[in-house]
C-alpha cells in the first residue's frame, strides 16, 4: 500500500500532493485517505504510451507502403494494356520496363528511408552507413545506365520507360485518394 502511495506522489504535481499532518508525516490528512481509496477502484486517465502510439503509427506506415508497392503494378499494367493498341508494343513495353525499375525504386527508397531512420534512433544500429548510401547511389546509376541503354535502342521505348518510371506517383495518388475515403468513412 506504501509503495502505491509513493508511486502516486511520484506522479502528483506539486498542488495535488496532499499535505501531511504535524504529528506524522508520513500519514495524509483524513480527507485526502478516502479520496486516495475511492481513486484507486477508478482507472487513472493516463496518455498513451509512446511505445503503443508509434507501434500503431509504425502498423499504419507499413500498411500504407504495403498499398503503394501493391498499386504500382497494377497502375503500370493498365496504362501499358491502355497504350499498346494506339501507341505500339515498343512503348508499351517501356512502359512496363519503367513500372519494374519504379517499383525496385521505391521498394529500395522505402527500405533507406527505415534504414536511416534505424540508424538515427537506434545507437547499435544493424545497418551501416556506408550500405545505405551505397543502395541510394547504385539504385539512381542502375536506373541512369537502363535509361541511356533504352535511348541508343529506341526513342519511343524511352518515354514509355520514363512514363512507367512515374507509376509510383500514380500509385501515391491512388493511396491519397484511399486515405481521404478512409477519413471520411471513420469521421461519419
Amino acid at each position: 500500500m506504501k509503495m502505491k502511495k509513493k508511486k502516486r506522489k511520484e506522479r502528483m504535481t506539486d498542488a495535488e500532493v496532499p499535505r501531511a499532518s504535524a504529528e506524522d508525516p508520513s500519514e495524509p490528512e483524513a480527507g485526502n485517505e478516502q479520496s486516495e481509496s475511492s481513486s484507486e477502484n477508478q482507472p487513472e486517465s493516463e496518455a498513451p504510451d509512446e511505445t503503443q502510439v508509434s507501434a500503431l503509427e509504425m502498423g499504419d506506415y507499413k500498411a500504407t507502403i504495403r498499398r503503394i508497392e501493391w498499386m504500382i503494378p497494377v497502375a503500370g499494367t493498365l496504362c501499358a494494356v491502355a497504350a499498346v493498341w494506339p501507341l505500339g508494343w515498343v512503348l508499351a513495353t517501356g512502359i512496363l520496363l519503367g513500372t519494374v525499375f519504379g517499383w525496385v525504386n521505391f521498394h529500395w527508397l522505402a527500405e533507406s528511408v527505415n534504414a536511416i531512420g534505424e540508424r538515427i534512433v537506434q545507437i547499435k544500429s544493424r545497418e551501416k552507413g556506408a550500405a545505405i548510401v551505397w543502395r541510394g547511389v547504385g539504385r539512381i546509376f542502375l536506373m541512369a545506365l537502363f535509361t541511356y541503354a533504352m535511348f541508343r535502342y529506341s526513342v519511343r521505348g524511352l518515354v514509355g520507360f520514363l512514363a512507367g518510371l512515374a507509376m509510383p506517383v500514380i500509385a501515391m495518388m491512388c493511396e491519397a485518394v484511399y486515405e481521404f475515403v478512409a477519413a471520411n468513412r471513420r469521421s461519419s
